[in-house]
């Protein structure tokens, strides 16, 4: 019976160490849209445009610490770097990237990363489809009138217009996307703490 009684005083005072203490949430007005412990992994932009992002090491009343970590994979191998523990205020943070963005060490930095994620219908949202297509639609017409040896713009007016026209709605829509969401009114972080 003493046993069982150590054991379970062990056991309580174990999960009482490691359970979790606070929360750092990103809210959409009252609604929780993530959550973030200790142990999770963290992206976010700063106030001068700077993108950090690591494992959160430990979250206070007003602020959180992150161990910031860089994977960099080679032909043969990966290496993972961890660097010094960062501490940042709840408000140095200015926006968070949407669900789905990968942000990678590239150039010395993290930034956003083109190639990975999972952006559903990036090619569409962000215009890249129809920029594309309008400027092979174009070459192609301009393709077709060489080798006619008509080379007047007047017979491909209607043609180079949709053309220009599929190309400007791809300009509008890269201005219209964003892969960020910034904090401000309608979105915010905070800590909620789980005990005193």
């Amino acid at each position: 019976m003493k046993k069982l009684t150590l054991v379970c005083i062990l056991l309580f005072s174990f999960f009482n160490n490691y359970s979790q203490q606070a929360l750092l949430l990103f809210k959409k007005k009252n609604i929780t849209v993530q959550s973030f412990w200790v142990g999770s992994i963290i992206a976010f932009q700063l106030r001068d445009e700077q993108w950090q992002k690591g494992e959160i090491t430990k979250i206070r009343n007003d602020s959180f610490f992150i161990r910031p970590v860089v994977v960099q994979y080679s032909l043969l191998t990966t290496d993972t770097f961890y660097y010094n523990v960062l501490g940042f205020s709840v408000s140095d943070v200015s926006a968070m990237p949407k669900r789905g963005v990968l942000i990678d060490y590239k150039n010395g930095e993290f930034q956003i990363s083109r190639s990975g994620g999972h952006q559903h219908w990036y090619w569409i949202k962000s215009g890249w489809l129809f920029r594309v297509a309008s400027a092979g639609y174009a070459g192609l017409i301009v393709a077709n009138s060489l080798l006619d040896s008509d080379l007047s713009i007047s017979d491909s007016k209607p043609q180079l217009a949709v053309a220009a026209g599929v190309f400007l709605v791809g300009v509008l829509l890269k201005k219209i996307y964003k892969l960020t969401i910034r904090t401000g009114k309608k979105y915010h972080l905070e800590i909620f703490q789980l005990q005193n």
